[in-house]
């Protein structure tokens, strides 16, 4: 999806190259947006801008991290949505959409202010440093989301992108079935997850880098041939599988199988 702005280009041209200076507020000031903090109780965060200068407001009772991305969020319209009468009151519903309809045009805008978010918050040139020597683990989603003040999630799918090594973020609502995944440019379009997965109780339970038969998660003939490596975490709504093929051979072979 494309941005009128990148956010990497928006931080490289503030001098913005270590994680601590990612300051959302200096970039909304340099943006020409002020931020207020309040008590919301019906959205997150909402904008109302001019073609020139915004107003941002994001709710004070959030934590630090669903504040930052909502800050991130609401920076994503202003650069992209702008216009003389921009209003926008965003929920925790918009900031979780992941995919869209080609007629639902809000939903479309939502999707492209996340996709901002991360991005300015995570951004490319100063992340993938520090991924180039990280194992794709539980353990390493919550270094990530604690060096960059984002929540777990965000932390996982800007992984997921981002890793030079093979790797797959599946989430699945609680009762077991499948909500969205994003999978690494490394992994072959044709290796897809399970739709349901029925022994939740059993695969749901919280871990960080086990190795297990492909099967669990993966729906394909091969999947009972070769591992992948999971880490299985939950936040207040989904359940999330982080999977990784650390024996890429193995995923060669499965692809080469399939084709």
């Amino acid at each position: 999806m494309r941005f009128k702005q990148e956010p990497e280009d928006i931080l490289k041209g503030l001098g913005i190259y270590r994680t601590d200076d990612i300051d959302l507020d200096l970039i909304a000031y340099s943006l020409n947006a002020e931020v207020k903090r309040n008590v919301l109780s019906d959205c997150e965060g909402h904008i109302i801008g001019t073609n020139t200068n915004a107003i941002i407001t994001i709710n004070s009772n959030a934590s630090i991290e669903r504040q930052r991305f909502s800050l991130g969020h609401e920076l994503g319209h202003w650069v992209n949505d702008r216009n003389k009468n921009l209003t926008y009151r965003c929920d925790v519903n918009d900031m979780r959409q992941r995919s869209t309809k080609k007629e639902n045009f809000r939903q479309q805008k939502e999707v492209r202010a996340n996709q901002f978010s991360a991005q300015l918050i995570m951004p490319k040139h100063i992340i993938v440093p520090q991924l180039n020597s990280m194992e794709v683990t539980f353990d390493n989603v919550r270094l990530i989301a604690n060096n960059f003040k984002a929540s777990r999630t965000s932390a996982a799918i800007r992984i997921v992108e981002l890793s030079p090594y093979p790797c797959m973020l599946i989430c699945w609502t609680k009762q077991g079935t499948r909500r969205w995944f994003t999978r690494s440019p490394l992994v072959p379009d044709n290796i897809w997850p399970h739709k349901v997965i029925l022994k939740t109780q059993t695969y749901f339970q919280a871990c960080n880098a086990i190795e297990v038969d492909a099967d669990t998660w993966i729906d394909d003939d091969s999947a009972s041939e070769y591992t992948v490596v999971q880490s299985v975490f939950s936040n207040s709504y989904d359940i999330f599988s982080l999977l990784w093929w650390e024996k890429e051979d193995q995923l060669i072979c499965s692809s080469s199988d399939l084709i």
